[in-house]
């Protein structure tokens, strides 16, 4: 009886322990839709404040976010410019979670290819820092109406979500998709740009889905999920970077070689590649070498050499999307050390149908 109630009592304590380290300080760096503008009782209801209620005090959540400001530097509206900055580098944070580009986007579109210079710019700031913050960077949420705000939805789809993600890529910061998960609709969106509170709550969920690993002392064991279609969010961007791949190829190359080059011996050697690790030279086309060896193995999943389980697909799709580098006419096109753009651009392209399924 003794030994059962001593395991007893020992239970809650295990349970504590797992959550016994110092609150992390999460500096949440954006624009109105970080500050909350437009929500009543935003100190409450904002998505920072979400977040440190869904957290249980396992993050100390500052909101930095200031109404207007971009990324790009602007006479009156950088963030980067403002005292909530200096707050937020004074605040030492342990993790960073960046949602800016709304703005330059509705204020500067003739300026967007400066933009991933400015995300850059915050992002190296923060990394400068003793501390040394974790880096995350958000995806944007969309503009509502979609029927009437298509060009500016695909802008964003198409411009704005790429150059995070090659940002985040450059930089080591982690992408948070809160594009992929924020519903375009009018009772979420009624202003067309501001979220509700419930919509503030979408993006906090979003965000403690990527940031509560790090608040978790021990090693979480979670089942791998089941791979399925492709996630459209990212199907979307890969579609959108092919768009822009044929137009560069078009200027350049319109006869290009198209022969696909052999699948790879060793296939496992390749894996780490869906990291975004391993060798540098030729990655174009080993990533198109690994595609087509892995579409015909048939697995939708597949295991890394750390024995991380992986939808092949969708992380292919990531590496390239992230990697596309763009032009100042909006083409895109892939670079690598041992080949010429031109080839590298065509392994690219192969990598990416196979892929998408085609």
């Amino acid at each position: 009886m003794k030994r059962r109630l001593a395991v007893l009592l020992l239970v809650p304590f295990m349970a504590a322990a797992a959550h016994s380290q110092a609150p992390l300080r999460v500096a949440c760096v954006g624009d109105s839709i970080t500050y909350g503008d437009k929500i009543a009782d935003r100190e409450a209801r904002s998505y920072p404040a979400a977040l440190a209620r869904l957290a249980q005090g396992r993050l100390q959540v500052g909101n930095f976010g200031v109404n207007g400001t971009t990324a790009l530097s602007t006479f009156f509206r950088t963030w980067t410019d403002t005292l909530a900055c200096r707050r937020a580098l004074a605040y030492a944070p342990d993790v960073v979670v960046v949602m800016l580009g709304i703005n330059d986007l509705l204020g500067f579109r003739d300026r967007l290819d400066e933009y991933p210079a400015a995300l850059r710019d915050v992002v190296a700031r923060f990394q400068a820092l003793s501390s040394k913050p974790r880096l995350f960077l958000c995806t944007l949420t969309p503009i509502a109406p979609p029927e009437s705000a298509q060009d500016v939805n695909r802008l964003i789809r198409e411009t704005m979500n790429p150059a995070i993600r090659a940002v985040a890529a450059e930089t080591g910061a982690t992408v948070i998709d809160v594009s992929a998960v924020f519903p375009n609709r009018m009772e979420l969106l009624p202003d067309g740009l501001h979220p509700t509170a419930a919509g503030a709550e979408i993006i906090a969920r979003a965000v403690w889905a990527a940031l509560e690993p790090l608040t978790v002392a021990t090693p979480q064991i979670r089942p791998a999920p089941a791979a399925g279609p492709v996630d459209l969010s990212i199907r979307n961007e890969a579609l959108a970077a092919r768009d822009r791949a044929e137009r560069w190829l078009r200027d350049r190359a319109p006869d290009a070689d198209r022969e696909p080059p052999e699948s790879a011996a060793d296939v496992a050697a390749l894996l780490p590649l869906l990291a975004g690790t391993a060798a540098s030279a030729d990655r174009f086309e080993a990533y198109a070498a690994l595609a087509k060896a892995l579409a015909r193995a048939g697995e939708a999943t597949v295991f890394l050499p750390d024995g991380r389980p992986v939808a092949w697909r969708e992380a292919l799709l990531h590496q390239l999307v992230q990697h596309q580098k763009i032009d100042a006419r909006g083409g895109g096109y892939w670079t690598d050390a041992g080949a010429d753009d031109v080839r590298a651009t065509v392994c690219a392209l192969q990598a990416l149908a196979v892929a998408l399924g085609e």
